[in-house]
């Protein structure tokens, strides 16, 4: 279970400790659940071989994520649920811890991805650039924190987050470094 607990721990804590920017609501426009994101995939960060599973299913008005060990059991599995959007041909997954008791946790976060070759390349937003666009009235939110540990709560409606990521600023908020994209390859059935 080796390094993917500390995955799994990682995306959890980035989850709950705001070390994403956080999203009250999620991104709407197109399919709020892409069939070409349906199914189960193995992921890992570009540049590294340790895989992760991710099982995507359409759920109501959206989707559900359960990522897990190809290895371990359900007890290290992380729920998250939400919807995908699609915004002047850019697609979005706004994405939601779901906590043990059956409520949301933290808000949502919100990632881009493409369809690349039968794979997906998945991307978060950058919290300090984020931190950057709500200081410098960009996008509706609120900052906390101080110096490098300032964390963004964005509070902007659907349409007004919509709006501010088909700006450069918007596109260019998204990490882009080394190990930053996560790659979704289908799972063998």
């Amino acid at each position: 279970m080796r390094h993917f607990k500390l995955t799994l721990a990682a995306l959890l804590a980035l989850a709950v400790a705001a070390c994403v920017p956080e999203f009250a609501n999620p991104l709407t426009g197109g399919d709020p659940a892409d069939p070409a994101v349906l199914g189960t995939w193995k992921a890992a960060p570009e540049g590294e071989a340790e895989e992760m599973l991710l099982d995507i299913t359409k759920t109501g008005d959206g989707i559900t994520m359960v990522m897990r060990d190809p290895q371990g059991g359900a007890e290290d599995a992380i729920t998250l649920k939400g919807t995908t959007a699609q915004i002047d041909g850019v697609r979005y997954a706004s994405l939601a811890p779901v906590e043990e008791s059956g409520g949301n946790g933290a808000g949502f976060m919100v990632f881009r991805y493409e369809l690349k070759d039968g794979t997906v390349h998945l991307q978060g937003l950058d919290n300090a650039k984020m931190v950057a666009a709500v200081e410098q009235g960009l996008i509706k939110g609120t900052t906390s924190g101080s110096a490098s540990e300032k964390s963004a709560k964005i509070s902007a409606s659907s349409d007004e987050i919509a709006a501010f990521l088909i700006t450069p600023a918007g596109q260019d908020a998204f990490r882009s470094g080394e190990g930053d994209i996560l790659i979704l390859k289908k799972a063998a059935p």
